[in-house]
């Protein structure tokens, strides 16, 4: 079986504030870009990268830019577009909108900001990613750097598990996370969320 490497972008200033971010195109922090750098020491050192994807903001490819120079850009593996909620802290959209954060908190199928995605709109866009890996002559392993959100429903997805289970996964800035992976989505779940290489 393949391993595909996922990793979620290194830190923002927009992380830090609690600010939503979506597609609004956010840069790293000097923070970010450290961990950025030791994760590509580390992924380039333990693993055997043949193919590498990147969702298209500023913030993911300056990280996989710290792994490798070569690699794929897809407006598919974007975070969650949060309509008119992008920019606003979370804090404050939950007093103004008690009922549909809830939604947002639960994963539930209902949820969608004003203007924004629903988990399901990223599930269609996350399925129609992984239709580009199946590629059983390309050996190797696959490198995808990409957003929270985003991660919690590419999870999903490679694991056959429903929708509400998406809230049971957190991953942490320039985190790493395994998957072994084939064609036939017999898909194992070998490393969750993993910093030590941040340490």
């Amino acid at each position: 079986m393949r391993k595909i490497i996922l990793v979620r972008h290194g830190q923002t200033n927009s992380n830090i504030a609690g600010t939503t971010q979506g597609h609004t195109d956010t840069s790293l922090n000097e923070t970010g870009i450290v961990q950025a750098q030791k994760t590509g020491e580390y992924i380039r050192k333990n693993y055997d990268i043949s193919e590498s994807w990147s969702s298209d903001l500023t913030r993911c490819q300056m990280t996989i830019n710290q792994i490798t120079k070569k690699y794929k850009t897809t407006k598919l593996l974007r975070e969650m577009s949060f309509g008119n909620w992008e920019n606003k802290k979370f804090q404050v959209l939950k007093k103004q909108f008690p009922e549909l954060t809830k939604k947002f908190v639960q994963g539930s199928e209902k949820f969608k900001a004003p203007q924004g995605e629903s988990f399901q709109d990223m599930a269609d866009r996350s399925i129609r990613f992984i239709s580009k890996l199946n590629d059983e002559d390309n050996q190797g392993d696959y490198l995808i750097v990409t957003h929270g959100g985003l991660l919690r429903i590419l999870i999903i997805s490679f694991l056959n598990m429903p929708m509400k289970n998406s809230v049971n996964f957190y991953f942490d800035n320039c985190s790493i996370t395994e998957i072994a992976y084939n064609i036939s989505n017999n898909s194992l779940l070998t490393k969750l969320n993993d910093t030590q290489h941040l340490q």
